[in-house]
């Protein structure tokens, strides 16, 4: 049996870290769970879908991730425009 010496290694890429998830619970009278069920069966959603939907939307602006809002005025120069 002969190996081969001149094979390189195969390169190792770092592992990207896993999404941590953290429960939440709430509690629904029976009309807010009827009327849950009703509109994810009428928009083929699951509650769960629906909800998370609702979540991002309303905390987007709260993530430190998201550049700031860009405040550029219409009576601001306009040095490095290409015109």
């Amino acid at each position: 049996m002969a190996t081969n010496s001149t094979k390189k290694p195969r390169s190792r890429r770092k592992r990207r870290q896993g999404i941590k998830y953290k429960p939440v619970s709430f509690k629904l009278t029976v009309g807010q769970k009827k009327a849950l069920e009703s509109y994810c069966k009428t928009n083929n959603v699951t509650p769960v879908r629906f909800m998370k939907s609702l979540v991002n939307t309303h905390v987007e602006r709260y993530r430190n991730d998201s550049p700031p809002p860009s405040y550029v005025t219409e009576n601001q120069l306009k040095l490095f425009d290409s015109e």
